[in-house]
């Protein structure tokens, strides 16, 4: 435009350095408007939301850094739980017949089953107190969830109550679900129970101790 109207008339038209200033405003509220969407899309939105929102509430940004150390503690509280359950373990020689995982997702107790129960039944024995009692004393101290798990070798089950390896993993998850509610008070509005029988197993099926290892009964407790 400038070109042409010094072009086609004698007036000249004199260089006007505020359309920079208006320029530059409009690309540093574009800037700064991507760079928001870009942290909303890379935050869960509730975070994302939060985030935002604590920009102009105070309050809602002392609730979420009170979040936030909620979770700290609720973390530290945890990982102490399974290490002296560990302890517990050691102290009652139980050692080689349970063992605590940690991991960032769940607290994974291993519990052999013939510590559990005899051969081929589903009634706990009287050693199962041994490594039960210490368990249900950390489930107790956890508001978390608990899943208890039952698992057998791959060998059929000729005779018994129970026709079938997964019948006889169900009912020994169930079972332990049972006793951790009436016996030690673990809330059973808080546990479920999951059978596998022989098609998860850990080890070969085709040695003694890969079978020994692969009859068992997990714990687990998912960290929210």
């Amino acid at each position: 435009m400038k070109f042409f109207i010094e072009r086609y008339t004698k007036r000249k038209i004199e260089e006007n350095p505020l359309w920079l200033v208006v320029l530059s405003d409009i690309m540093t509220n574009l800037m700064l408007f991507f760079l928001i969407l870009y942290v909303f899309a890379i935050q869960p939105e509730s975070d994302a939301r939060a985030m935002f929102m604590s920009g102009f509430d105070k309050e809602a940004a002392q609730k979420m850094k009170e979040k936030k150390a909620e979770e700290v503690v609720k973390k530290f509280t945890e990982e102490d739980v399974a290490k002296k359950l560990d302890e517990d373990l050691l102290r009652a020689g139980m050692k080689d017949m349970a063992q605590v995982q940690v991991t960032s997702k769940e607290i994974k107790i291993n519990i052999a089953a013939p510590i559990l129960f005899p051969s081929g039944s589903a009634d706990p024995a009287p050693s199962s107190a041994r490594v039960l009692g210490p368990v249900a004393g950390i489930l107790n101290r956890l508001p978390n969830d608990v899943i208890v798990e039952g698992f057998t070798d791959n060998v059929p089950i000729k005779s018994g109550r129970y026709a079938t390896n997964w019948e006889l993993s169900a009912a020994r998850a169930t079972a332990i679900v049972d006793l951790l509610a009436d016996k030690y008070s673990v809330p059973q509005a808080r546990m479920i129970a999951a059978a596998y029988g022989e098609y998860r197993p850990v080890a070969d099926n085709n040695t003694r101790e890969g079978r020994a290892r692969n009859r068992r009964i997990e714990i687990i407790v998912p960290r929210k």
